[in-house]
């Protein structure tokens, strides 16, 4: 199949409306190159940024197929772009198109994807990129194919970096919005004996379950075509980790302190500095207690547990006496 590739340049802080008006023009999957997230040093992530990286544009891509709906679904992306311009958002004027074949959308990227050591133990590692293993490596061996989840996003990388400082007791994980499945893959290599893993996305299901198998941790993972509100009731999860947007996970809160155990741990991340009050918020709200708060640029992580009397500032990881 032949695609039109739809380009379109905004600043870092505008990925959850621009993506969501390529996504409402009919996009399949959007794709963003953000200057700041990617290097070609894989120990680039202990390099400080300056502002002008940190604040320099993204771009955003998505795929459109080349039928006859092309033209009205670029009409639409216009408009969509306008109006958040309109709402003082800087997306850039005008967009770059571009024709692409399947093999060249699915392998061009991979030549930009190279092996990326996260925190003390985690390393990223393409399947196709060798890597010299050290002892107490962990080895996430991920080919991400459309699904989101490399590992170069900042939220990615503070949510992995989290999991690898992580002590407590894991015996079940859910990771909600699984993508690629990176974090589900990070999980069982700190310990989770079972891990569910669900996507909205049916290609991001079946890119997950396929790195899960080849790592070896199929026969610990269920994965599921599924939100967190489509779970059939069952034990509570020691961990639930959630790197999505924000509006989902506000509106998903309460059904997040529902899942996890009394004195189980949420990991959430992917939100942009400007949601995160909102999103606190929500947490407060659904009773669920801020125990630590990573940021990465723009992006912000958040360490949760179900909140109790003794849940204080104080309390780091440690698990602490009494309450549910």
């Amino acid at each position: 199949m032949r695609w039109t590739r739809v380009s379109v340049v905004a600043p870092p802080e505008s990925v959850e409306p621009v993506s969501a008006a390529l996504l409402a023009a009919g996009c399949a999957g959007v794709e963003i190159q953000d200057p700041s997230a990617t290097s070609s040093d894989p120990f680039a992530i202990d390099r400080k940024l300056s502002p002008e990286e940190l604040a320099a544009p993204c771009t955003f891509f998505g795929y459109l197929p080349v039928t006859d709906t092309v033209e009205p679904a670029l009409n639409l992306l216009r408009e969509r772009l306008a109006a958040l311009r309109a709402m003082g958002i800087e997306v850039e004027e005008g967009i770059t198109l571009r024709l692409v074949e399947d093999e060249e959308w699915a392998d061009a990227w991979k030549a930009f994807y190279k092996p990326l050591r996260v925190g003390e133990h985690f390393v990223v590692k393409p399947t196709w990129e060798a890597w010299d293993v050290r002892p107490g490596d962990r080895i996430l061996g991920i080919d991400p194919g459309m699904a989101f989840g490399t590992g170069l996003h900042p939220s990615t990388r503070m949510c992995l970096e989290i999991l690898d400082g992580l002590d407590a007791p894991l015996e079940r994980a859910l990771d909600w919005g699984t993508g690629s499945g990176i974090l589900s893959l990070a999980a069982c290599l700190v310990g989770a004996s079972h891990v569910v893993a669900i996507d909205l996305d049916p290609v991001a299901v079946s890119v997950a379950a396929g790195n899960l198998e080849a790592s070896g941790f199929a026969s610990r993972c269920t994965v599921l075509q599924a939100s967190i509100e489509d779970l059939p009731p069952g034990p509570p999860f020691d961990l639930v980790m959630a790197n999505i947007v924000a509006d989902p996970i506000i509106a998903g809160c309460g059904e997040l302190r529902a899942r996890l155990a009394p004195r189980g741990l949420a990991l959430v991340a992917g939100v942009v500095d400007h949601r995160q009050a909102e999103v606190e918020a929500a947490f407060a709200a659904a009773g669920l207690c801020v125990l630590e708060t990573r940021s990465s640029a723009e992006w912000r992580a958040f360490l949760l547990r179900r909140e109790w009397a003794h849940c204080g500032p104080l309390v780091a990881r440690a698990f602490g006496q009494g309450g549910t």
